[in-house]
């Protein structure tokens, strides 16, 4: 609440955050006639030559600029909007990532937020049609129509559903005028419903152990196979946490996850909040208020639901915490997994991670005795982990981008009635499209990289970094030959061979250009549970977490690319993204199999995975990181720059690493990044790495401020990078 100004008479200074690029807070006086506002309050302030929203962050008695102060304009909080361990958060990024505090706020807090827009948590309304009523004549009120027709089908709407279905506000109340629908206030009610099995040993004691510190900080590291029911043990310790009256948070790494992941909570405890990008500003706004007034007690969320200003968190869920997308790839390049464990460490609450792949950085610390592991081995019941199988491919002639032994295969469980997925990480129709005669080859006229050539929904080259499209030549423009062709299959190649070779199978292709939407998606895959014998062709979106029981067999293409790839990270992402996807198969009563083509078959790290599973991936894989003195050994930052220029942007790296003094970095470059040139900016990049994490963050200060003498110059500090390109 605001404090009357005679409960704290020394208090007359307030310090605000802007939610701005600036690198401090801001001292304003408070009127004799004004209240002081509430810490984590916002406030109208004069900055600059305008007025902006910021947030209280501390009060004071006196200012280190004297009495010459500038005075709020107006309090919007009257009660804290965020609470007192975001506001450490906030100082603790800003401190760790090198950005600036005011930009800190700016992405924690939303839209409306900054904005403005008043707190109003009011009752939600469950909206029905007036009973007995018949099927009124709506003449040319067709909305209305719909609107009516749709309550009458669903029975009931709450607010928060009619926010989710874009109704019109203003259609609902003309139905209430003419006493066509009725409301009343409702609670978000939290009832839990037992799965209706029995839990296995393995996640019994996980839940015990995790249960017994629901009141001290502890990481719980929850590395379970795939379908071995980590998400039961979710639920479980959500469920004793709602007991204890606190509420809970599940990160998921992507949006098309949160439907499914919603929808197994709800029907276990009959109600949950979901936060992410694809709601409106106001829609985001309004689920963030609610859950900030402890309305909402379960909240699924992607990566910025972890700055939801909850009242009383009780535990913080990570689920595939392996996953880069909890990574912000530009601007404040925070890990939302790694501000789950900070905030809960405030909180001193529990964090829970869980994957069937965890991170060599949480694995890491598993080893340093840092988090507590919880291994589930068994998928329950009969079902049996899949069988991996390597094909070398070299001299192979490839019938639809596969050998003809996989071509065999896939028959072979196709004539039991079996699904079976081909997962090839390149969506398009080919790779590249080139000439014959003199090797040229199609790129884009303003980024680095080769074109890809898509099909459908028309003919076209397109670049994957701008996204800008091209028409395909009929002959080469360098020696106008005509003997043009493409390279390298891709999902639509894929997708069009395989539907020649098995025509009368249903066949899906799950890519982002026919996928789009999360709902496109949830549909798709419910449609697969139910389907029979079928084949799915697709990207890494097959491998995010779905569960499709009837999958037997699972086929990879072109897994070479990953374990031969510069970038150090892109071996583990491989190996994950491998048995990600083998875990959709063999869930059910028969036993999947993976088959892996490949041109490299001995490279060590595959021989390691396929032979002794993620285990024994990663025992070769801490050796090859210790040997070159990378992750999670070391502590890493990369400085990155884009410009117009590439000699300009090379030159500020350099001029940054020559103000780094200590004997305790070691630093490599600059040098043009993986993709060197991307909408006509030049970047370059250079590393920062020590065995000392402090010594590389206190490097990293004396450089953090600096302003480029050329505008046109972008840079930054990516601690902790997910990768290298």
């Amino acid at each position: 609440m605001v404090i009357p100004r005679s409960q704290s008479p020394v208090n007359q200074i307030v310090k605000v955050a802007i939610p701005r690029p600036v690198w401090q807070v801001y001292d304003y006086q408070v009127p004799d006639s004004d209240a002081l506002p509430v810490v984590g309050g916002r406030v109208r302030v004069p900055f600059g030559h305008s007025v902006a929203i910021g947030v209280v962050t501390s009060l004071e008695s006196e200012s280190e600029f004297g009495s010459k102060l500038k005075s709020i304009d107006h309090v919007v909080d009257e009660e804290e909007l965020l609470s007192l361990d975001l506001l450490r958060l906030a100082f603790w990024m800003a401190d760790y990532y090198h950005f600036p505090i005011g930009a800190v706020f700016e992405t924690m807090l939303p839209t409306e937020a900054m904005r403005g827009r008043k707190t109003n948590v009011e009752p939600q309304k469950r909206w029905s049609i007036q009973p007995n009523k018949e099927t009124p004549a709506f003449k040319n009120a067709h909305r209305q129509a719909e609107l009516w027709n749709l309550l009458k089908d669903r029975k009931s709407l709450t607010d928060s559903e009619f926010q989710e279905l874009r109704a019109d506000k203003q259609v609902l109340s003309a139905l209430l005028r003419k006493d066509m629908v009725q409301w009343e206030y409702v609670e978000d009610e939290y009832e839990y419903r037992p799965a209706g099995f029995e839990l296995s040993a393995e996640q019994d004691t996980a839940i015990q152990s995790i249960t017994d510190q629901l009141d001290t900080f502890g990481v719980h590291v929850l590395d379970g196979v795939t379908g071995s029911g980590k998400t039961e043990v979710y639920i479980q310790v959500i469920k004793q946490v709602l007991e204890a009256g606190k509420q809970a948070l599940v990160l998921v790494p992507e949006i098309s996850l949160t439907p499914q992941t919603s929808d197994t909570f709800k029907s276990r405890f009959g109600n949950v909040a979901v936060l992410h990008s694809m709601k409106t500003n106001v829609q985001r706004f309004d689920v963030w208020t609610r859950i900030g007034s402890g309305e909402h007690r379960i909240v699924i969320g992607t990566r910025s639901a972890i700055f939801a200003p909850f009242k009383d968190l009780g535990l913080i869920v990570v689920d595939e915490e392996h996953d880069t997308s909890y990574k912000q790839d530009d601007s404040l390049r925070y890990s939302a997994r790694d501000m789950a464990v900070v905030r809960a460490s405030f909180l001193q609450v529990p964090c829970i991670l869980g994957s069937a792949t965890p991170s060599l950085e949480t694995l890491h610390n598993v080893d340093r005795k840092s988090y507590l592991l919880h291994k589930l081995w068994h998928r329950p019941g009969t079902a049996e982990m899949p069988r991996f199988n390597v094909l070398d491919i070299r001299g192979h002639f490839l019938e639809a981008g596969l050998s003809p032994v996989l071509v065999a295969k896939i028959k072979q469980h196709l004539d039991t009635d079996a699904q079976v997925l081909i997962l090839i990480n390149r969506r398009g129709y080919a790779r590249t499209v080139y000439c014959l005669d003199c090797g040229w080859r199609a790129t884009c006229d303003d980024c680095d990289v080769k074109l890809t050539l898509h099909e459908t929904p028309r003919t076209e080259l397109r670049c994957h970094q701008c996204e800008r499209r091209y028409r395909v030549h009929e002959s080469c423009p360098v020696c106008e030959s005509s003997r043009i062709r493409s390279f390298g299959a891709a999902t639509q190649q894929i997708e069009e061979n395989i539907g020649s070779l098995f025509s009368g199978v249903p066949l899906y292709r799950v890519d982002s250009d026919s996928t789009s939407t999360s709902t496109k998606l949830e549909r798709l895959f419910r449609d697969l549970r139910a389907e029979r014998k079928c084949i799915l062709v697709g990207t890494q979106m097959l491998a995010k977490g779905h569960h499709l029981p009837n999958v037997t067999l699972v086929v990879v293409v072109d897994a070479d690319a990953g374990f031969m790839s510069s970038d150090f990270r892109a071996p583990e992402r491989v190996a994950q993204l491998i048995v990600q996807v083998a875990g959709r198969a063999g869930r059910a009563e028969r036993r999947g199999e993976v088959w892996i083509q490949s041109v490299d078959p001995d490279n060590p790290l595959l021989q390691a995975l396929t032979r002794d599973g993620y285990e024994g991936f990663v025992k070769s894989e801490q050796i090859e990181r210790r040997i070159a003195s990378m992750p999670p050994c070391t502590h890493l930052a990369l400085l990155r720059a884009e410009g117009s220029n590439a000699e300009e942007q090379e030159l500020f790296l350099k001029d940054r690493l020559d103000e780094i003094d200590s004997p305790q970095i070691e630093t490599f470059g600059p040098v043009p990044a993986p993709i060197a040139r991307v909408s006509n900016r030049w970047r370059y990049q250079a590393a920062l790495i020590s065995d000392s994490r402090a010594e590389l963050h206190k490097s990293l200060r004396t450089i953090e401020r600096h302003s480029p003498v050329r505008s046109k110059i972008r840079w930054s500090i990516d601690v902790d990078p997910s990768g290298m390109s």
